[in-house]
């Protein structure tokens, strides 16, 4: 069989809503359905990052330190997703299929890949259904989030990639920071974070302390819309880039600068906000 990877075509860029989720239980009962969460996914030519908030997460949200919530609300976070990483494009003869290769992730490894196969049925409405597993989603693309995609690394002092991201993608971004904490050492993959948090609930700050947030940029502000850490949700900060040259950029966040290298810049512009 011939497959043949790709950047992700044009038509597949930009920021999805998904607005609908349905996974088969089993046989002899309806398939649940989940129009409820806030779920986020930027996608540019080559780099994804999602993002996704479950109704219980929403309901119990308190915009608060992680040290300063109580077991409940810690508890709730953890059924929260989000993850970033490098999307592979496959043309196959019976259709299309993406497949996010997850560099960070909120959760603990999963079992399967994370695998769709994906088609539209409006242009601006996708369709995926699982290869892996049994689920089927409804994506439907912000009409502002096309006309300009970059992606940035974060970097330690001494050069090296500290996994860290920011994403834009027409008016929107994301930025996403690893954990500094390592995942149990002899973790089965397939555990939760919820599993991991039952196991260790001392260690639960440290668990989820994990960053994947998404907002937009306006008039060089960044609102923040949404986060994995509640204490970021509505906060405005001053944010603009200016790339020096094809490899690296200078980021200035909140009064403070600092160089990000560049994997991707698919904009006209040299400075943004423009």
């Amino acid at each position: 069989m011939s497959v043949t990877h790709r950047a992700v075509p044009e038509e597949f860029r930009g920021v999805w809503v998904r607005t609908l989720l349905q996974t088969d239980a089993d046989a002899d009962a309806p398939p649940p359905a989940d129009d409820n969460s806030w779920v986020r996914w930027m996608q540019t030519s080559s780099w994804h990052a999602d993002l996704r908030v479950p109704d219980l997460a929403l309901r119990a949200r308190a915009a608060r330190p992680l040290g300063e919530m109580d077991a409940a609300q810690l508890a709730a976070l953890a059924g929260q997703q989000g993850f970033a990483g490098i999307t592979q494009f496959e043309s196959l003869p019976e259709g299309q299929i993406c497949t996010w290769l997850r560099r960070t992730d909120y959760q603990p490894p999963g079992l399967q890949p994370d695998s769709g196969w994906m088609m539209f049925d409006q242009p601006d409405r996708l369709i995926e259904i699982g290869v892996h597993e049994s689920y089927h989603e409804v994506w439907e693309r912000l009409p502002d989030s096309v006309g300009r995609f970059v992606v940035l690394a974060g970097l330690s002092q001494d050069r090296c990639d500290t996994g860290a991201r920011i994403l834009l993608a027409g008016r929107y971004m994301m930025q996403v920071r690893p954990r500094a904490q390592r995942w149990p050492r002899g973790m089965t993959p397939g555990y939760t974070l919820s599993d991991v948090l039952m196991h260790s609930p001392a260690q639960a700050v440290d668990w989820l302390d994990c960053e994947v947030s998404f907002g937009h940029v306006d008039d060089g502000q960044w609102f923040i819309e949404r986060s994995t850490l509640p204490e970021r949700e509505g906060q405005v900060w001053p944010w603009s880039v200016h790339k020096l040259d094809d490899t690296m950029a200078l980021v200035n966040q909140s009064g403070q600068s600092c160089a990000w290298q560049i994997l991707e810049w698919t904009c006209e512009a040299d400075q943004l906000p423009a």
